[in-house]
């Protein structure tokens, strides 16, 4: 029982649910980069939603399923086939065995998340399926998939009801982004406070991974150059590095840094770091603690109904 790489496109790998409470033994959180899109994948092939499925990066890709499964195709738009026809993303797809699933150049947003009806066989790393690339440890071999790769998989349901994710819920992903920021423990360093993240647009550069993503426009400037003690960083803060350029620390990104820490995306719009690619610009909006916390319910709210339980890391 598996699933059979074809073409591994740029950076494909098992992601699943991140490694929990180990960031005081210095290993990052890891896991979906876009946590929401992997619920979605796993909603339409009835797995719980932090369960381990293929995150693709950019593509294309290719995959041969060796037996038969149902399929689901979530996260940044882009074009799916199934045997060289063409198939619907957000929809129960179902495989017979022998069937191939391409995934094409994402249109816009980042990551495609690929999910499978058959669990993944592969053995859990410190409670984790996911993969740490940088870390090299966890999903296959602690890398990411390679051409030829068969990744194994135990008898789960070969065939699920159909479903499709409706369409109001189905999140859009173009090539500008807003997200929403808190000030960071540091934040009292800008000279001109929240409003100098807030006043511009910023750029990706081609410095991004799901370790961080170094930020281009105009420097910002610090009220003081003094250096700080190395402190805890965490997946949404942003660094202000000593050249004024912000960083955004990614789902991979180090437990510790010692840049002044400027602010934090919101946890509710966090999984949308994952489909920032290079050259996707966003604009950063500052709000206070409270205002996050309401838009994090309001969030949960939305998808309560289809996505019962949902947590957004």
């Amino acid at each position: 029982m598996s699933i059979t790489v074809i073409k591994a496109g740029l950076q494909s790998s098992i992601q699943a649910g991140p490694f929990r409470s180990l960031r005081r033994l210095a290993v990052p959180s890891g896991g979906a980069a876009d946590t929401l899109s992997l619920a979605l994948a796993n909603r339409l092939v009835g797995k719980p939603y932090d369960a381990a499925a293929i995150e693709i990066t950019l593509g294309p890709a290719e995959f041969r399923a060796d037996h038969a499964m149902a399929v689901a195709v979530t996260g940044a738009p882009c074009q799916v086939e199934i045997n060289g026809e063409e198939a619907e993303p957000h929809h129960t797809l179902q495989l017979k065995a022998g069937d191939t699933i391409s995934i094409g150049r994402v249109w816009a947003g980042c990551r495609v998340y690929l999910a499978l009806s058959a669990p993944i066989a592969l053995a859990p790393v410190l409670g984790s399926q996911s993969t740490l690339i940088g870390a090299g440890f966890g999903g296959m071999e602690g890398r990411a998939l390679a051409d030829g790769d068969v990744i194994p998989t135990d008898h789960g349901d070969t065939i699920v009801a159909d479903l499709v994710t409706p369409a109001e819920l189905q999140p859009f992903f173009g090539h500008g982004f807003v997200l929403r920021v808190v000030a960071g423990p540091e934040s009292e360093r800008l000279a001109l406070g929240m409003a100098a993240l807030a006043r511009k647009r910023w750029r990706v550069s081609s410095r991004s991974s799901r370790m961080g993503l170094k930020l281009q426009g105009t420097a910002i400037d610090l009220n003081s150059a003094a250096p700080i003690r190395s402190g805890a960083v965490f997946p949404g803060i942003i660094q202000c590095p000593p050249d004024g350029m912000p960083y955004l620390i990614g789902c991979e990104g180090q437990t510790t840094g010692g840049y002044p820490r400027i602010g934090q995306v919101i946890r509710a719009d966090r999984h949308l770091i994952g489909q920032l690619a290079p050259n996707a610009t966003m604009l950063l909006v500052p709000v206070q603690p409270e205002q996050g916390e309401q838009i994090h319910a309001e969030k949960i709210g939305l998808w309560a109904e289809w996505l019962p339980g949902l947590a957004l890391a």
